[in-house]
C-alpha cells in the first residue's frame, strides 16, 4: 500500500517547490552576472569613471557606480556601493558591495530589489593604497572577484 493522498500531494509540492527554488537561484545568479558585465562596460567606457572608482574615495554606503539616474538603474539593474576601508599586510583596501536596483528593467533583479534593495548580492575587495599601477586590470580583478562571490552565494 502506497502513501496516502495528502502525503503524496505534500511530497509532490515539496519536490516541485524545491525545483522552482533551484531554478530561481540560477535565474538570480544569471541576471546578476549579466548586470555585472553591463556595470563593467559602464565603468570602463571612460577613464574618469574608472579612476574615480579605483581611487576608493567615497563613504561606506555611497554609490560607486553607475551614476544614480533612472536610465542607469533600469538598464544596468545593479549598483556598486562603497564598503569599509581596511588594512591588510600594510596595504589599504576598500570593500565594494553589489546590490540590486528597484528600477531594474530585468524582472528578476527588480523582484530581488523589491524584496530587499539593500541585500548584498556579492562583495569584493580592491587595493587602493598604494594605488594599482594598472587601473583597468585592477577593476577587471574586482569584477572577477564579485562574479566568483555571486557564484558561491548562489550555491
Amino acid at each position: 500500500m502506497g502513501p496516502c493522498t495528502s502525503c503524496t500531494r505534500l511530497l509532490w509540492s515539496l519536490n516541485h517547490s524545491r525545483a522552482r527554488f533551484d531554478q530561481s537561484s540560477d535565474a538570480m545568479a544569471r541576471a546578476a552576472k549579466e548586470a555585472l558585465q553591463q556595470l563593467h562596460t559602464y565603468v570602463t567606457t571612460t577613464k574618469s569613471r574608472l579612476a574615480k572608482l579605483i581611487s576608493g574615495q567615497g563613504e561606506p554606503g555611497q554609490r560607486a557606480a553607475p551614476a544614480q539616474t533612472g536610465k542607469h538603474d533600469a538598464q544596468i539593474g545593479v549598483r556598486l556601493d562603497y564598503g569599509d576601508k581596511f588594512e591588510r599586510d600594510g596595504k589599504e583596501y576598500r570593500r565594494f558591495k553589489l546590490q540590486p536596483n528597484k528600477q531594474a528593467a530585468n524582472p528578476t533583479l527588480k523582484a530581488m530589489a523589491a524584496e530587499n534593495s539593500h541585500q548584498i548580492l556579492a562583495e569584493a575587495d580592491l587595493q587602493i593604497n598604494p594605488p594599482p599601477t594598472d587601473p583597468k586590470q585592477a577593476f577587471n580583478g574586482l569584477i572577477e572577484d564579485l562574479e566568483q562571490d555571486l557564484e558561491e552565494k548562489a550555491k
